[in-house]
């Protein structure tokens, strides 16, 4: 068994080819009742510009939906060619539970739990701007000057 589904059962693959299908159908309908309504209506002498320049566009628009048909069908070809080119990948075996004789139990006070070790003091404003004077009147930069030390 493979770990992805075959084509035969992918949902898009089905819709790709459902609907080219129904394109083509739909285009091929569309274009032989309006190139027959109007080839009669011309060979009649009764045309009217409606039927003749709308229905040229109308025939058009069949077309292209006979050509998306094709192209939709062709496509669905392609994506069935090339995965059957594509290898499945091996199934691994289900792994067996593991008995554990250590459980951890979930702990019974949520009370914060306070550090051991104190929080470092941070470098206050007065430590920073001493240090950007002293750089200025030395016309240090900042890769030459040493962090302060903080002033308590």
């Amino acid at each position: 068994m493979s770990s992805r589904p075959r084509l035969v059962r992918s949902i898009p693959f089905w819709g790709l080819i459902a609907g080219s299908l129904a394109s083509g159908i739909a285009g091929t309908m569309l274009l032989t009742d309006r190139l027959g309504a109007m080839a009669s209506a011309l060979t009649d002498g009764t045309a009217t510009g409606i039927e003749v320049y709308v229905g040229q566009i109308e025939a058009v628009f069949g077309a292209i939906l006979v050509g998306a048909g094709i192209v939709g069908l062709a496509l669905a070809l392609t994506v069935a060619s090339i995965r059957s080119f594509v290898p499945s990948a091996p199934v691994a075996a289900p792994l067996a539970p593991v008995e554990s004789a250590d459980r951890v139990e979930p702990v019974a006070s949520a009370a914060p739990v306070a550090s051991a070790a104190p929080a470092a003091p941070a470098a206050s404003a007065d430590s920073i701007e001493d240090g950007a004077a002293q750089a200025s009147a030395t016309g240090s930069t900042d890769a030459e000057l040493a962090p302060a030390e903080p002033r308590n």
